[in-house]
């Protein structure tokens, strides 16, 4: 197998779990036995900006988790419905429905549709 191949999975695991890239891109070329150079370039078409990895990794995550709810309405209600039930119990009440709307719309769902199972929630 191709020696960038796996140093560059390694690289990404590596931006991902929040490392430097400064610090691990030469540890990962002379691990793998690459020139740091050609690590770095490959790493830059390959990875994009190696400083922005993980925020757009993160990203197209939350892009992809959103294209799911969207296409599946008791997924997009179920995951409301849990983020409703992780709402902090020191919230106000006009902080609680702020954030219920928050999220609402954040997983496309109408609330008065979840009210009941918010109520029980709430009740805990």
């Amino acid at each position: 197998m191709d020696p960038f191949v796996s140093a560059l999975e390694e690289l990404s695991d590596a931006l991902l779990a929040g490392e430097d890239p400064e610090e691990v891109l030469p540890e990962i070329a002379e691990e793998h036995g690459v020139p740091l150079p050609a690590l770095r370039n490959r790493a830059l078409r390959a990875l994009g900006p190696l400083e922005t990895y993980k925020q757009r990794q993160a990203e197209l995550k939350k892009e992809r988790d959103q294209t799911a709810r969207r296409r599946d309405p008791v997924f997009a209600g179920a995951s409301f419905l849990a983020a409703v039930a992780s709402l902090s119990p020191r919230l106000s009440t006009d902080e609680r429905q702020a954030e219920i709307a928050r999220l609402a719309a954040e997983y496309d769902v109408d609330p008065a549709a979840h009210k009941e199972a918010i109520e029980r929630l709430r009740k805990r």
